[in-house]
């Protein structure tokens, strides 16, 4: 295993980083003694941080997470999430500082090394279906940045971050303000607009260069969504996205990054866990990536992933094909 710096921080964790979320099932819905299996191979594989949040099964990860930690006397860099809804708006300090330390609670540990805001950030609040925050929501004055400011100085957290989910726009602010460490960038071969220039055309949500952005102001990125919710694997069918109809991340629906995926495939010539391996090597390729997180569902699939680092890179020519599907939008294209 190779390992990463996060950012100017100087935390360094394993480029190959354990995703506890919804899409893999495992810290959520997996058994007990399926849970520890993989969390004591992926320890011992050499992967050191582990990110979860509320959002994953309503606390179940962080609970799961956190206990078999403590049974397995494990201290990785663990990062949590959390979530803000419509309520925290008479006060949003004190709504972030609540959630901070609900979620020490669930993890049954008195500190993480980074906190991250899971809610979206667009340039007006949204309401609706996704409650989304803006920019002065967050940075201005008793808004989260002065909530984890708040637990910073308690010595309850590390580091801050945000999910780099909303308006690019939004999203390129927050990284502007240099009040965070660390992201997590939506960046895979389907949609790589946070790490390589795409058309003004481009289907899926253009991310305008964030990671570069964020690298900038010494920020680290956590890439979420490499695999693009299982379009990228060799079975894809386990896959499906959000929980909800309304994608991730806009214009990357499930079905059409399915599509997507088969000009990947006939692109590169993989298939299987060659796509997947190919997928996961194109987020380390990017040096200012500091973790590339994988969802897991076995420990086989650890072990394909942990292959990734320090394997070569996609080559030149793989690239180029690469680049000729994003210049037209995956469209017609034949290899």
């Amino acid at each position: 295993m190779r390992y990463r710096t996060i950012g100017k921080t100087g935390v360094k964790i394993s480029e190959i980083g354990f995703g506890c979320g919804n899409n893999a099932v495992l810290m959520v819905r997996a058994s007990h003694e399926d849970q520890v299996k993989a969390v004591r191979h992926a320890l011992d594989r050499g992967i050191n941080f582990f990110d979860t949040a509320f959002a994953y099964g309503l606390g179940k990860s962080e609970e799961n997470l956190g206990g078999i930690l403590k049974e397995l006397g494990a201290e990785p860099v663990i990062s949590t999430k959390v979530r803000l809804e419509a309520d925290c708006l008479g006060d949003v300090r004190a709504a972030t500082i609540r959630a901070v330390e609900a979620g020490l609670s669930r993890l049954q540990r008195e500190r993480v090394d980074f906190v991250q805001l899971h809610t979206r950030v667009t340039l007006a609040r949204g309401m609706g279906q996704r409650f989304s925050l803006t920019p002065p929501d967050v940075l201005g004055l008793n808004g989260v940045i002065d909530g984890f400011k708040t637990m910073r100085d308690r010595g309850k957290v590390g580091h801050f971050g945000f999910s780099g989910l909303g308006d690019p726009k939004a999203l390129h602010e927050l990284v502007d303000s240099g009040e965070f460490h660390g992201f997590q960038a939506y960046y895979n071969l389907l949609n790589p607009s946070a790490g390589q220039l795409v058309p003004q055309r481009f289907g899926a949500q253009d991310y305008g260069l964030i990671i570069d952005r964020a690298s900038a102001k010494g920020m680290g990125a956590f890439v979420i969504r490499v695999l693009a919710a299982g379009a990228l694997t060799s079975d894809p069918s386990t896959g499906g996205g959000s929980s909800t109809s309304e994608p991730l991340s806009p214009g990357s629906d499930y079905n059409l990054d399915l599509q997507r995926a088969e000009k990947v495939k006939a692109a590169l010539g993989v298939s299987g866990k060659e796509l997947t391996q190919a997928a996961i090597r194109f987020g380390l390729m990017k040096q200012e990536v500091s973790t590339v997180l994988v969802g897991f569902s076995n420990t086989t699939h650890i072990d394909e992933a942990v292959a990734c680092s320090g394997a070569s890179p996609l080559s030149d020519s793989e690239m180029a094909k690469m680049r000729r599907l994003w210049d037209a939008d995956f469209e017609g294209l034949v290899f």
